[in-house]
Parts: C-alpha cells; sequence; structure tokens
C-alpha cells in the first residue's frame, strides 16, 4: 500500500508540475504580447467622451465599493442583523460582484481593442495612401482589384486628383476611377457625371468611383436614379478600408502595436511636460507667496476654512516642487558623474 501510496504521490507530482510548467509558458507568452499588457489596456479603455486620467478612474472605482459595502453593510445591520453576520454578507455581496465586474470589463476591453487596434490600422493605411505618389497608388489600386479577382487591369488616365482605370471581373468590362481627396473634401456630383461619360465612351455597362473621403448626398441619390442602365458603384473611405482588410493588406500585429506604443508614450512625455511646468523650482516662489497670501486674507474674510484649504494646497505644491528640484540636481550630478565613468571605460 505504502508502495502505490508512493507511486500516486509521485505522479501526482509529476502531473501538478507540468500543469505549473504550461502555466508558465503561457503567462511569459501573454506578457511577450505588448498588445495586453496594462498600458495597452488602458489606451483602448480610453474614449473621448470620458475625459478622466487612468488615476481618477482608479479613485472612481474604489469609491464606488467602499460605498456599496458600507450601504449593505448599515441596511443590513439596520434591520436587525449582528455587525459579524452584516460584515460577512456586504464582503460575500462585493466579492460576488467585484468578480462579475471583472468579466465584463474584460469582455468590454477586448470589444474596445479590436475597435481601437482596426482605427489604428485604417489610420496607418489611410496615411500612407496620401503618401503614395501616383504610380505607387496606380500600383496599389491594382493590387486591391487583383486580390478582389479582377485582371487585366489597365491604366488609361490620370491627374493630380484623379486615377482612371479599366479591368475584367467575370469576363466583363469594368472601369475603376479612384480620388485621392482629403477627408473634408467629398467628390462631387459633377465628378460622378464625368465618370458616368467616361463609362459611356468606352462603351462599358459597370463602374466603381472609389475615395479616400466620401460622396456627396447628391452623388448618392444620382447613383441611385441611373442603375437601371448603368451599374455604377461607389466605395467611401470606410467600404475601401474593409476591402483592404479582408484583403489582409493591413499592417502586422506588431506593427499596430509598435504604432500604439508610439502614441502611448508620446501622451506620457505630454504628462510629463504638464507635470515639470506644475512642479517647476521657477514656481516654488510664487506657490509660496500664495500661501502666504491666502493665510492672511483668510483671517479678514467669511470663507477663513475655504482660503486656509486652498493655501494648504499650494504650500503642499510648494513643498514637492522644491523636493523634487533637489532630487533632480542630485540625480543630474550623478548622471554626469556616471556619463564621465562611461567615457573613460570604453577607452
Amino acid at each position: 500500500m505504502d508502495f502505490f501510496g508512493n507511486k500516486l504521490k509521485i505522479e501526482g507530482g509529476r502531473k501538478m508540475q507540468r500543469l505549473f510548467n504550461e502555466f508558465n509558458e503561457h503567462y511569459k507568452k501573454y506578457k511577450k504580447n505588448r498588445s495586453n499588457s496594462r498600458r495597452f489596456r488602458l489606451y483602448y479603455n480610453q474614449n473621448k467622451e470620458d475625459t478622466r486620467s487612468s488615476t481618477a478612474k482608479i479613485v472612481d472605482y474604489v469609491i464606488w465599493r467602499i460605498i456599496l459595502f458600507f450601504g449593505v453593510l448599515f441596511m443590513l445591520y439596520f434591520r436587525g442583523m449582528t455587525i459579524y453576520t452584516s460584515t460577512i454578507i456586504a464582503t460575500l455581496t462585493l466579492t460576488g460582484l467585484h468578480i462579475v465586474s471583472i468579466k465584463l470589463r474584460s469582455n468590454r476591453i477586448e470589444d474596445l481593442k479590436k475597435e481601437k487596434r482596426r482605427v489604428v490600422a485604417t489610420q496607418r493605411i489611410y496615411k500612407e495612401i496620401m503618401n503614395k505618389t501616383f504610380d505607387e497608388l496606380k500600383e496599389y489600386v491594382e493590387k486591391i482589384f487583383s486580390e478582389r479577382g479582377f485582371n487585366n487591369i489597365r491604366h488609361l488616365h490620370s491627374d493630380t486628383r484623379n486615377i482612371l482605370m479599366e479591368g475584367f471581373y467575370g469576363g466583363e468590362k469594368i472601369m475603376i476611377s479612384f480620388y485621392l481627396h482629403k477627408n473634408d473634401y467629398d467628390v462631387e456630383l459633377k465628378d460622378i457625371r464625368e465618370f458616368l461619360c467616361k463609362v459611356i465612351e468606352h462603351d462599358v455597362k459597370k463602374g466603381i468611383v472609389i475615395t479616400t473621403a466620401d460622396f456627396t448626398q447628391d452623388s448618392y441619390n444620382f447613383i441611385e436614379n441611373i442603375n437601371k442602365n448603368y451599374k455604377i458603384s461607389l466605395m467611401n473611405k470606410e467600404l475601401l478600408m474593409k476591402i483592404i482588410e479582408v484583403n489582409e493588406m493591413f499592417p502586422t500585429e506588431e506593427e499596430i502595436d509598435e504604432i500604439i506604443d508610439n502614441k502611448i508614450s508620446k501622451s506620457e512625455i505630454k504628462w510629463q511636460k504638464y507635470k515639470t511646468a506644475a512642479f517647476s523650482s521657477k514656481k516654488i516662489k510664487g506657490y509660496v507667496g500664495l500661501s502666504i497670501y491666502l493665510i492672511i486674507t483668510a483671517f479678514y474674510i467669511p470663507y477663513t476654512f475655504y482660503y486656509i484649504v486652498v493655501a494648504s494646497i499650494t504650500l503642499s505644491l510648494a513643498l514637492i516642487s522644491f523636493i523634487l528640484y533637489l532630487k533632480k540636481n542630485m540625480e543630474k550630478e550623478e548622471g554626469e558623474n556616471q556619463e564621465v565613468k562611461k567615457i573613460f571605460e570604453n577607452l
């Protein structure tokens, strides 16, 4: 029995070790993927409507949990339960809510991740298209339609804002017109009419008009009315990006990670600039002077408490600025010494 018992223990230990190793490998892969890092998740969670900083979101999150905990605790306690029972139920309620919220938040962040990464990819593609030469753009448009099954694509004409091409799809000739416009410049009705004239001139019944912006409403209405005799499709920026995505011509995941990382780094540099400006050594005298003025003024007006609070804040800013100033000077001195050492070490 001891022999079999020891054997089972050994086998169980090996299985546990294998599971631990597998988990460790998955965790390492997860950590290596920048798209799952905390910095990236905070980026995905940002939106124009919610202007709160990451710290403010954490503070709000904690405050609401505290309010919920004590709300449940006092409600149960005043209904006749003991403080011990009320505390246990409030803790279990908060834990359950926390688990559910984590799951919901993870799902939400995954959706935001897909959405944000697609936006980043489309922005990158749009910039690349807008910066291409006309020869590069002709090749790019040809590649887009070749991937969709077009063949014998031929360039007919181009100018500073338009490329006209023709190709065959399903054995039928189709005219293609590509307008290189910025976001705020829509393709107008006169441009669509000119394209229709080209379609008729080349004895073609079908055509596609593409733009890197959009079309005016009159253009959409016009196409609806003529589609009985001619089949003309309008492809705006959004549709163009969808086709490029389907063609697997989007940036790679590594490239998207690099773009997002660069965006985050730039925003961090901006925040550092604001922080440097707020805690500048040049402002120490100003903070101290303002604090003294507020403290003196507080005793001669009815709002003494508020003035004392503001004076405390400005005095704290002065103290923090002074500490950071000393720290910066020490780090600067050490940094210069290290640089000198490295120079001579490399000789």
